[in-house]
């Protein structure tokens, strides 16, 4: 009678379903993080759940890209939103004893249920922590479990998907290996980026060095959602980027752009005092910011670490007529960044994956091995026959206008959490502002000296939250375009001049205006930008 209560209770459990699916309130924590051994497995730069949460609940505008083709996606046309999307459903309690002894209880407070074993499967359901599922099988190595049912997202009663095998706490009576047999995998689904490239008789393999083939094609890429090129000249005497004496032999050459990471553990970061222009943006999950140097007045020795791309490089690089090197990206910006975007692109992991003639690799810590340097760039632009003179308009620099309100100190509201919060000190006496970051003073790891820049940029732009899976947890990948106008503020000499910013065409680096229309001038020297949300509210007196 025992034994015949209990199965009765397992066959009402799975037959009698779950009540109506609660409304998501956290960001689903999806499937682990990657081995983080190689950096070309995959983009590992997860945010915490509560970080991602907070974004969402802000109201973030989203895409719905979903599969549509990469080039939609860049032109930025708005698709509706998906019909079906994901639903999370409600945690069953069942007595621990009305299971088979092969069962799983998802640990992550909100978890994808996908199609397959691996995070390139749609999701089908995103299920709370607490559910207890049946297991039905594994992957060859284990790391991804089938589990039983989902009738309750739509499926049969004997429905079946995929967790990873990290955010289940199984309870078998034996190893999973010997309990659960191996499972086939479904073919795992086309990217649609490569069936735009099938269609188009594209071709994603990087150039081999010297071939001719990355400037054939430069010359050929379709910029998609770009403007057309402003046609700068060469520069003359003076760095357009600084607006300082420009090197013997440096105008024939272009700038170059770097990716580099601002983690706690990548701090203090090599070169970003000897950068012409240092940006620094939000990623994936609004939780921490990276930056991106643009390299071109100086001989830099270190420049690192060296991380993977974003969305926004693909606007960047463009933008200063500059070679793009980061370490890896999602699949689809790296499509982009390969096939569309009208800059030369080198992604380390493929290009360089020995690190020996580009980059150079220092240690096992995917978040601070690589580094590189602007002789070693100079090679590479060389070696694929893209070296070229910067055809930029440059900055506007001048004396300082009148009109300032003061604003010796700044500070720029960046996620905390992640020691991404900024503020500067104006130094009078050597006319710059001194950066901190996470509260600390930030360094530079190539001179142990504080970093300071004659001028300080907020540009507000608009964040667009698109369809680009970017890490382990799905979040996605923030579209930042720096084409067009917006507000900014400029500091400079201790003042605040608020106004807009301006780029119309590649090549067309940012101008400022006041509110009088009149142009807000830069002083000679470094300058910093950071990129932030339109709602952020800017410190300073």
């Amino acid at each position: 009678m025992i034994i015949l209560a209990a199965a009765v209770a397992m066959l009402f459990f799975l037959l009698s379903g779950c009540s109506a699916p609660a409304a998501a309130v956290q960001v689903p924590t999806d499937e682990p993080a990657p081995d983080l051994s190689s950096p070309a497995a995959t983009d590992t730069d997860a945010i915490p759940p509560a970080e991602s949460v907070a974004a969402n609940a802000s109201g973030t505008p989203t895409d719905g890209v979903g599969a549509e083709p990469l080039v939609t996606l860049l032109a930025a046309t708005p698709l509706p939103t998906p019909t079906r999307p994901p639903m999370v459903l409600p945690t069953p309690t069942p007595s621990p004893t009305s299971f088979p002894s092969r069962a799983g209880v998802v640990t992550g407070t909100l978890v994808n249920v996908r199609g397959g074993p691996g995070t390139t499967y749609p999701i089908l359901a995103t299920v709370e922590g607490g559910t207890t599922y049946q297991l039905d099988g594994r992957n060859e190595d284990g790391s991804w479990l089938q589990v039983c049912c989902l009738a309750d997202v739509g499926g049969d009663a004997d429905a079946q998907g995929w967790i990873s095998a990290d955010l289940l706490d199984v309870t078998m009576d034996d190893a999973i290996s010997d309990a659960l047999p191996v499972v086939e995998a479904p073919p795992p689904p086309t990217p649609a980026a490569e069936t735009v490239t099938a269609a188009a008789g594209g071709n994603q393999s990087a150039p081999a060095p010297g071939d001719g083939g990355e400037a054939a094609r430069l010359a050929a890429a379709p910029a998609a959602g770009l403007p057309g090129d402003g046609g700068f000249g060469p520069p003359s005497g003076t760095n357009p980027l600084t607006g300082q004496p420009l090197a013997g032999g440096r105008a024939g050459q272009r700038p170059v752009i770097v990716c580099i990471n601002n983690d706690y553990a990548a701090r203090p970061q090599l070169g970003i005092s000897q950068a012409d222009v240092m940006y620094e943006y939000l990623m994936e999950g609004f939780g921490i910011t990276r930056f991106s140097g643009v390299f071109y007045g100086e001989d830099v020795a270190q420049i690192g670490p060296v991380r993977s791309a974003r969305l926004i490089n693909y606007y960047m690089a463009p933008l200063y007529k500059a070679g793009l090197a980061c370490s890896g990206a999602s699949d689809q910006v790296r499509y982009a960044l390969k096939n569309n975007m009208p800059a030369p692109y080198m992604d380390i992991d493929l290009d360089d994956p020995s690190n020996t003639r580009y980059s150079v690799s220092i240690g096992n810590d995917y978040r601070t091995r690589l580094r590189t340097s602007t002789e070693k760039l100079r090679r590479w632009l060389a070696d694929w026959g893209v070296e070229q003179a910067a055809g930029v308009r440059g900055f506007t620099f001048g004396d300082l206008p009148g009109g300032g309100a003061p604003a010796t100190s700044i500070s720029i509201p960046y996620p905390s959490g992640t020691g991404s919060q900024v503020s500067y000190q104006y130094d009078p006496g050597n006319g710059r502002y001194l950066r901190f970051l996470g509260g600390a003073a930030q360094l530079d790891g190539n001179t142990g000296a504080q970093v300071g820049v004659e001028n300080v940029v907020v540009q507000y732009v608009p964040h667009q939250v698109t369809d680009i899976v970017e890490d382990s947890l799905g979040s996605r990948s923030i579209r930042l375009k720096l084409f067009g106008s917006g507000p900014a503020i400029v500091f400079r000499d201790g003042q605040a001049f608020p106004g807009i910013w301006r780029s119309e065409s590649q090549g067309d680096t940012p101008r400022f205006y006041g509110e009088d229309g009149s142009e807000i001038f830069l002083k000679p020297g470094h300058t910093w930008i950071s990129v932030t949300p339109l709602d952020y509210t800017i410190s300073y007196q």
